[in-house]
């Protein structure tokens, strides 16, 4: 089922022709389109047929496939890294004849220049013969740059779809693998790690390609240049290539170490966000148990190491921008004060040559080379982190998969009876849209989506995993009749089931203990036998398993009952994906962020909080002059060398007309300026480099952590409406954004901006006139970044939304894979994350294209300007020296590829400040009310548990309907309450009210104190609540209990002991801390559940609410928690939210709910006299014999509690010959 996406534009790159292809014509009508209005997915040109998902994913799954088989023939390890090789070799070797012509005319270029500079020193007025040469070498250097200017954005192009194409069927292949993980591998791995592999992993992939050729290139032309340096100026050049060669060691040197700190930072990055993950999937728990603060500990220091490992990176990266800065400065130095102390004389012409050969080899060997080093060692490590996570084991697929061609044999007419009244419900019927995970249901809702989708399926054998539990007891027998027996009644169904009422309709009864079979037989028999399925369960000690299959391993670890659970947790109705609603709302969302900014550039204030995020103005105020002086210092370098040449030139004229021996200047003099000022440039730009990334992952931190304080304090509601993965982006992509590529981007984009403005400068102060075309070139780039940026913005925008569902995707896969395989519906969810991926595609590969059409166009405009400098000089001949030519013509050689990487550093800096804009949106959320007030409750309150509720109206968000209507109630102290109610009645709603989960209306009183007076965590730890769906978190079994260290051992060992738990965390390797799988999967619902209840225990507070804790779990456990309730809590407040009415008979009074509004409130026995009111007509639902029983306790407890002198040994005495025992084995176990 692949999302239907509106017919897709055909891609205008498959019948371009070869001129368009080069000037990236083709896109032409998108930027028109992109300057009219914002650019939305309908927009984006199909993918490429060669670039699909499917096709590349298959084809190096191929490979792969193949390297697997042939490794286990030669028993070795496969190598991931000989599959993509075999890949993809024959397209990527031809992109290198590209690298080879453009670093060949890099080479040419200096050469040409010297040419030219050598006319200027030897000038001529007369001699037409030498001026018509400098004008053809003046050509043949234009066309170069012209040349150089193309292939340069054709290659990058070409290199990057490469990266692409290779990260696309990494993609394809992790997801695959994810679909058919086994049990065992499943415990090796965590979602978090998954998401990280897709998300991190993969991206490294992306720029691997660009650089790699560079490993040849880099030494080849390095080469080559010692070569024409010797020519040029002997043997001092030796010197400069030593200090080039001294600094790469070093520089591979950081790389290294760079990539150990990268794999220890990928570790805690990757605990922070599977913690996080946690911390958003449990929030409801971690708010009704106010244990922010915990958590927030726990975050922080978790990021408290990451980002130090972060810093050091960064100071290493620093160090190597700095280096890269201030290399080319080194090197000149060297080689020209050897020169001149050899005793040679300096000239303009060898000083440019060799400063522009030099430049030429710098980029290449101190940039592209070492980038190429890090770029490889860091993809080695995930290709390794990727390798790891393909080898880990499969389930083995036993039959084939049979065609499901959805023919429907079954008619399920009767069926939907039972949802007609949700469906009613829903706004839009079946078309409802389900939040992530399906928030938006209620248990029972999720349960019968889930049945419903086992009906739709048609399959030959049911096995249904306890459907029946989390609806209420009508619901239930009518599921049972209905579906169960009547529209599976050609199947074989195998149930599992606590519920025994539904045993007399079963062929066969299978009784399970600790995975192995008790008894066996039909109902008759067993009854024949004598056999009281109740005192079955009861007299087993330990706590039944439910599991379907006896012996099969691979159902020992994990029960069945656990697996329902999950069924329920990720019952994303499969029948319509969510995958539209998510990019809708993401979309809408991020519209919503966006609008403000579709005039122009992120606001300023944008870039104020980030910075004063980091530091205090001062130092913020202290980093311009920092700046300003490196590059004053630079250019100045540069300067006094042309100005030592020109002194030195004109001695040699003078001298020469006497016939005289050249005269040599003040040596010490020169050198020692010369020195002054290349020390200061290495100074400043070491210090500007560290100050910058100092400030800027400081306020990465700062940020992350008011963030996360501000989600920590957000209402439930902004959970429910959005989705866990779009708030674990902001904090794994975002936040990535920040810490690592951000301060990158920016302190590159201040250097290249000073050093544009450093050679328009001197080009200006050299030849004045220059100015005159530089202001339409300038107006000419102004309009195009405006124009590209509009296009761009959006375009990023759209990568960045359309990438989210393919996250989405992976983690409601990765929650449903049980659901996923028992449905055969791999194949499917694969189609489906292909179809996300391409959808991704799309955006990526047009935010490829935009970037390279508009580099295109700047390198022209510097191709332009080198042009003009060119020949300017050669018509103003006679007012120049050669040191300024020199120096204006080598330093706007330097502008071609510098002059668009700032503006394109420019661009990515903006873009990139989207991420700090998404992060400092979210340190703003609406709040709840404070933890804590000034007016604080007693800290014995609340010691009688006395509950009001007066006129409370509650509804989840301000404009949502009412959950809860003019509820007004009193609960006495000690007394226990049972809250009975149809699916949907409000009865969940009703302990939200309490919790103040959202605000409600009306007064709500606890021992005489208003709740909404007092801070939220007063109120909250004040009250223990044992949830719903039970939620334990990745950490040891003592943080699960303590989180806050408030109890001794003994006291946390006994609250285990009551919950009879005691055994099974003494078995674990590490008793109470040993570390527990991610959410405590490796214990059952029903272990889960005893543990919520310890946590009660241990609180010892005077109010407890059961939310339907006992809906997932066997009656033995069921009935081990009613009785720890009842002795522990004897002295408190119970309210107990409940689907099995005979385990609230016994209440003191039973509050009915129907559609929000409180219908009936009294004693059981007394609602059970109006034969027209709610519970009466519940309780008849039950059956003719459970009705009766259930009455009957009632009855016993009704005389029990009012007329107690009438009784005696527990027993009613008016009753006693009625012969009911069964009724009165149930009294007497209940109390």
């Amino acid at each position: 089922m692949l999302p239907v996406y509106p017919e897709v534009k055909p891609n205008p790159l498959q019948d371009a022709n070869l001129c368009s292809r080069v000037l990236f014509w083709w896109l032409n009508p998108l930027f028109k389109i992109g300057h009219k209005r914002r650019l939305e997915e309908d927009d984006m040109y199909s993918v490429l047929p060669e670039d699909r998902s499917k096709h590349l994913g298959e084809e190096l799954q191929g490979y792969w496939d193949q390297e697997v088989l042939r490794a286990e023939k030669d028993t070795r390890e496969p190598s991931l890294t000989k599959a993509i090789i075999k890949c993809y070799w024959k397209s990527y070797l031809v992109l290198g004849i590209f690298t080879l012509i453009e670093e060949s005319t890099r080479v040419v270029q200096p050469i040409i220049l010297g040419k030219i500079i050598g006319y200027f020193e030897n000038y001529n007025p007369t001699d037409s013969a030498a001026l018509y040469k400098a004008y053809g070498y003046a050509g043949v250097l234009s066309a170069c740059t012209l040349v150089l200017a193309i292939l340069h954005h054709l290659y990058f192009y070409h290199v990057q779809c490469a990266g692409m194409r290779l990260r696309v069927a990494m993609c394809h292949m992790i997801y695959r693998k994810a679909l058919c993980l086994s049990n065992l591998a499943m415990g090796k791995t965590t979602t978090g790690q998954i998401v990280n592999l897709l998300s991190n992993d993969v991206n490294r992939f992306d720029q691997v390609t660009i650089f790699l050729h560079f490993l040849w290139a880099g030494p080849l032309q390095a080469i080559i240049v010692t070569i024409l340096l010797w020519m040029e100026i002997g043997i001092s050049c030796l010197a400069g290539m030593a200090v080039l060669i001294i600094l790469l060691p070093l520089q591979s040197c950081i790389g290294k170490l760079f990539s150990s700190l990268r794999s220890k930072t990928a570790a805690f990055t990757d605990t922070r966000i599977r913690t996080m993950n946690e911390v958003i999937t449990g929030i409801r728990i971690i708010k009704m148990y106010g244990w922010e603060k915990s958590f927030a500990d726990l975050i922080t220091s978790l990021r408290r190491k990451e980002i130090s490992k972060i810093l050091r990176s960064s100071y290493l990266r620093g160090m190597n921008l700095a280096s890269f800065f201030v290399a080319s400065k080194i090197i000149v130095f060297v080689t020209f004060t050897t020169y001149v102390l050899l005793g040679n004389v300096i000239t303009a012409s060898r000083v440019f040559v060799a400063v522009t050969l030099y430049g030429a080899v710098r980029l290449t060997v101190t940039l592209f080379f070492p980038s190429a080093v890090e770029k490889v060692s860091e993809a080695v490590v995930s290709i390794r982190r990727i390798k790891n996570f393909l080898l880990l084991d499969e389930i083995t697929q036993c039959n084939p998969q049979l065609p499901s061609d959805g023919k429907m044999i079954v008619d399920v007419q009767d069926f939907t009876a039972s949802w007609d009244k949700d469906l009613q419900l829903l706004e839009d019927g079946d078309l409802t849209v389900i939040g992530d995970r399906g928030t938006t249901l209620s248990g029972g809702q999720k349960a019968r989506v889930n049945l419903a989708r086992a009906v739709y399926q048609d399959a030959d054998i049911y096995l249904l995993d306890d459907p029946l539990s989390a609806v209420d007891a009508e619901v239930s027998r009518h599921l049972f009749e209905l579906c169960i027996c009547q529209a599976l009644y050609q199947k074989i169904t195998i149930l599992v089931t606590h519920q025994l009422q539904y045993l007399k309709a079963a062929s066969q009864i299978l009784i399970l203990k600790d995975g192995e079979m008790v008894q066996k037989g039909t109902y008759t028999e067993f009854l024949k036998s004598g056999i009281d399925f109740g005192s079955i369960l009861k007299k087993e000690n330990e706590e039944t398993e439910p599991s379907t299959v006896p012996g099969s391993p691979a159902l020992r670890n994990r029960t069945f009952s656990e697996s329902s659970v999950w069924s329920q947790q990720s019952s994303r109705p499969s029948l319509k994906d969510a995958a539209p609603e998510d990019q809708d709302t993401e979309n809408i969302q991020v519209t919503l962020s966006e609008e403000s900014r579709l005039e122009g550039n992120v606001g300023f204030k944008a870039y104020k909080n980030y910075f004063t995020a980091g530091a205090p103005w001062l130092i913020i105020l202290f980093l311009i002059p920092v700046n300003i002086a490196a590059q004053v210092a630079y250019v100045l370098q540069d300067w006094w060398l042309s100005y030592w040449a020109n002194e030195q030139s004109a001695l040699n004229v003078t001298v020469n007309g006497q016939g005289n021996v050249t005269e040599k200047l003040d040596l010490y003099r020169y050198l020692g300026i010369y020195s002054g000022l290349t020390v200061s440039a290495v100074l400043f730009g070491i210090a500007r480099s560290l100050l910058v990334f100092y400030v800027l992952v400081s306020s990465s931190q700062t940020l992350h952590n008011q963030m996360f304080e501000s989600i920590l304090r957000a209402p439930v509601l902004f959970f429910d409406r959005n989705p866990t993965g779009r708030i674990l982006n902001r904090f794994s992509k975002d936040i990535g954004h920040m810490d690592d590529l951000l301060p990158l981007t920016f302190l590159d984009f201040i250097q290249t901006f000073l050093q544009v403005i450093g050679v328009v400068g001197v080009a200006v102060s050299v030849i004045p006139w220059i100015a005159i075309p530089l202001v339409p070139l300038g107006i000419i780039f102004f309009v195009l970044r405006r124009y590209f940026l509009q296009t761009s913005r959006d375009v990023k925008r759209l990568e960045s939304t359309t990438r989210s569902p393919v996250f989405s995707h992976l983690s409601s896969s990765l929650q449903g894979l049980w659901t996923i395989r028992a449905y055969k519906a791999e194949e499917r969810f694969q189609e489906l994350f292909d179809a996300h991926q391409d959808l991704h595609s799309e955006a990526w590969f047009l935010f490829l294209t935009t970037s390279r059409w508009f580099a295109v166009r700047l390198d022209a405009i510097c191709a332009i300007f080198v042009i003009v400098v060119a020949f300017g000089s050669l018509i103003l001949a006679k007012t120049l020296d050669a040191g300024q030519v020199g120096l204006a013509l080598s330093y706007a050689l330097t502008l071609m590829g510098m002059f668009q990487w700032c503006v394109r550093q420019s661009a990515e800096v903006e873009n990139m400040m989207i991420s700090v804009e998404r992060v400092i949106e979210y340190t703003d959320l609406e709040k709840e009310a404070p933890w804590e007030y000034q007016k604080r409750p007693p800290p014995s309150w609340p010691q009688e548990g006395v509950v009001v509720f007066d006129n409370v109206n509650f509804s989840y968000s301000l404009d949502g309907p009412l959950v809860l209507k003019h509820l007004t109630a009193l609960i006495k102290s000690r007394e226990k309450v049972g809250i009975v109610g149809r699916t949907g009645a409000g009865k969940s709603s009703l302990v939200a009210a309490l919790f103040r989960l959202s605000e409600p209306e009306g007064k709500i009183w606890i021992d005489k104190i208003l709740t909404t007076e007092i801070g939220l965590h007063d109120l909250r730890k004040k009250m223990s609540i044992i949830p719903q769906e039970p939620v334990l978190f990745t950490g040891t079994m003592r943080k699960n209990l303590d989180p806050f260290n408030e109890h001794t051992d003994e006291e946390l060992w006994n609250a285990l002991e009551e919950v009879q738990l005691k055994e099974a965390i003494e078995d674990l390797p590490g008793k109470m801390d040993t570390e527990l799988a991610e959410s405590g999967s490796n214990f059952s619902v029903g272990q889960r559940q005893l543990v919520c209840l310890a946590r009660a225990i241990l609180r010892k507070n005077r109010i407890l609410i059961i939310d339907e804790a006992t809906a997932n779990v066997d009656p033995r456990t069921d009935e081990l928690i009613q009785k720890k309730i009842r002795e522990k809590f004897a002295q408190c407040t119970v309210l107990t939210i409940a689907h099995r009415l005979n385990t609230i008979i016994d209440s003191d009074r039973i509050m009915v709910l129907d559609s929000g509004r409180l219908k009936e409130y009294d004693e059981p026995y007394v609602l059970l006299q109006n034969r027209d009111g709610l519970f009466y007509k519940m309780v008849q639902q039950l059956g003719k014999a459970e009705a009766a029983a259930v009455t009957e306790t009632a009855k016993q407890v009704y005389f029990k509690r009012n007329y107690p002198e009438i009784t005696h040994n527990g027993h009613v005495v008016m009753n006693a010959s009625n012969g009911q025992p069964p009724a009165l084995t149930i009294f007497e176990t209940a109390l």
